[in-house]
């Protein structure tokens, strides 16, 4: 997916190398960051879903407490014992 816009814009290993080498030249002319200007965009976080400023929505899992984590497992691990019960049977 990465190289498919490279080949679209007929850009081969010649011209990649060429591209590289300017990029080169023009940081060594003025080699100052100039940092880019903030967009100003928060975000809000509602347990899942993570709300931008600019109207996007995004979905995040939330990290599991130990607890949690641990209470799955033994789950898991009931529903498995039930269902070897019921296979004995």
């Amino acid at each position: 997916a990465h190289f498919s816009k490279f080949i679209e814009n007929d850009i081969d290993a010649e011209k990649l190398e060429e591209m590289y080498s300017e990029a080169h030249e023009k940081i060594r002319e003025d080699p100052d960051h100039e940092p880019a200007e903030k967009k100003g965009i928060t975000h809000t976080r509602n347990e899942e879903k993570i709300t931008s400023s600019d109207g996007t929505e995004h979905v995040r899992f939330t990290k599991l407490t130990l607890e949690q984590r641990r209470a799955k497992v033994a789950a898991k691990i009931a529903s498995a014992q039930a269902k070897l019960m019921e296979e004995d049977e």
